[in-house]
């Protein structure tokens, strides 16, 4: 019996030691004593802020499974050397008590109301705390009415003392190092948090974007996990990958650090450089004026290159206006990019220079070509930036989810041009949240923001095109009707 104990104890260590979901390490710890010590039930209190707290409650007779988080409130337990459980917190000490009722040192009152209400019968309490390697107390758990093989209750004896003291060790530093853990990735997604902030003090929309980005994919995953759990979906998200997915949401467009801000920033087809283009137009209808006065140009000529030039100082700016230009429009800018000034010492000045002319003859949009591929390009410097934070071991995923935020199914997408099953599931969430936030988001300088549900139909054009998942496309949209307008966005 001993040596099953002892190889129990060694397996239960390796199994604390692999557990990385911080709920199921705590529900673990419980579960290990109860079957350790064969008792009808346990409690789990962890120590926090000067106060042991409530986290835990099983008991095999009532069928009670109860934690911190199942809506019932269960107050810290006093630090008063009366309850036992504060007792052995403070003595860091093991407590085996025979029968709660012939016990005069601590107070059971709290026990013998239950019993009283319930029918239930408190008799063995054994309670142990947990300290870890550096001496420091993790909390107490406190088991109750050990059962013989009969499924008499009997009390604990020096086997169990035993075997708990050791389990205690190995808890509390499983829950020390799994804290730990916590605690970096917390600090991990601190200074992630506050590199997104310097991104919002030379790119404000993007900040917005990012932040707004990572909250709808977390309700979005969440949703998912509900899903998953109702049997309606084949997808779910442990803690790792969920947290994963969702630095990879904060961190998806850092690369936009380097695209300069005329680019990113622009909202017209000239952007910056209208006030050139005006003063350019200015300056050479005084040049023809002096031409005309000094002779070298006639009247007529004079006033019809100055009916061009005031034309087209109206004309441009509002071609520099509009989102999608006419056949008419784009000839008229060639036109005009033809004619040219040549001064006296044989100096010729265009009228447009080769860029303008291009900015002026954008069939659709804001951008030139090289523009496009300038911003498309911050892709590829997002993943150079992830592949310089060595998230290998505790993200390994996430350079492949960020680098294919742009990425369609159908190949159309940048900057690799996957297809189909080569982006990954969680990449195609990126993809339908970035897009569905671009539409609906306030703070963009070239666009207006779209409702959700004309942005929800263009997504809809997207995925009956063969462009963004279909399956996805529908667990946001049933995402979103949950929430009902819950999710707390950025500048909105």
């Amino acid at each position: 019996m001993e040596n099953q104990r002892s190889e129990k104890i060694l397996e239960i260590g390796i199994q604390l030691t692999a557990e990385h979901d911080y709920d199921k390490l705590l529900a673990r710890i419980i579960d290990c004593a109860m079957e350790l010590t064969e008792c009808d039930g346990g409690t789990l209190y962890l120590y926090d802020d000067g106060q042991l707290n409530f986290c835990i409650m099983k008991n095999q007779s009532l069928g009670i499974n109860r934690d911190s988080k199942s809506g019932e409130q269960y107050p810290p337990v006093a630090m008063d050397e009366k309850n036992v459980c504060a007792y052995a917190a403070i003595h860091r000490k093991l407590l085996n008590i025979d029968d709660v009722y012939d016990c005069e040192k601590f107070d059971f009152s709290g026990p013998r109301e239950y019993d009283k209400l319930t029918g239930y019968r408190t008799r063995s309490v054994l309670v142990f705390p947990l300290v870890n390697h550096e001496d420091k107390l993790v909390g107490v758990v406190q088991l109750i009415n050990a059962i013989d093989g009969q499924g008499n209750v009997i009390s604990f004896d020096e086997d169990c003392e035993k075997v708990v003291q050791s389990l205690g060790s190995q808890a509390a530093v499983a829950v020390s190092n799994m804290r730990i853990m916590q605690e970096i990735e917390q600090l991990m997604m601190s200074i992630t948090q506050v590199f997104t902030d310097a991104i919002d003090a030379r790119i404000p929309y993007n900040y917005y974007h990012s932040r707004n980005v990572h909250l709808y994919v977390r309700m979005l995953v969440d949703h998912i996990n509900r899903q998953y759990e109702k049997g309606k979906t084949t997808h779910h998200f442990d803690n790792m990958a969920r947290d994963e997915l969702l630095m990879a949401a904060l961190m998806h467009d850092i690369g936009k650090l380097v695209i300069p801000n005329e680019v990113i920033d622009k909202n017209t087809r000239l952007g910056n450089r209208l006030p050139l283009v005006l003063e350019r137009l200015a300056h050479l209808t005084a040049l023809f004026h002096i031409d005309y006065l000094e002779g070298r140009i006639g009247q007529d000529k004079w006033v019809e290159l100055k009916n061009i030039l005031v034309d087209a100082e109206g004309h441009i700016q509002e071609l520099n206006r509009k989102n999608k230009l006419s056949e008419e429009d784009i000839e008229y800018v060639r036109r005009l990019a033809d004619l040219t000034y040549t001064s006296g010492s044989g100096q010729v000045l265009p009228f447009l220079t080769l860029e303008e002319k291009e900015c002026l003859t954008i069939p659709s949009g804001n951008l030139t070509r090289t523009e496009r591929e300038m911003i498309q390009s911050h892709v590829e410097y997002t993943v150079k930036y992830l592949q310089k934070m060595n998230f290998d071991k505790r993200y390994p995923h996430i350079i492949q989810w960020a680098g294919a935020h742009h990425e369609f199914l159908d190949g159309s997408g940048y900057p690799k041009g996957l297809k189909g099953d080569e982006i990954p599931f969680e990449a195609r969430i990126l993809v339908v949240v970035d897009v569905f936030e671009a539409l609906t988001s306030s703070d963009r300088p070239y666009k207006k923001s779209m409702e959700q549900e004309k942005a929800l139909g263009v997504l809809d054009e997207m995925a009956d095109a063969g462009k963004i998942d279909r399956e996805v496309l529908d667990l946001f949209r049933e995402a979103l009707a949950e929430d009902h307008g819950q999710i707390h966005l950025v500048n909105r």
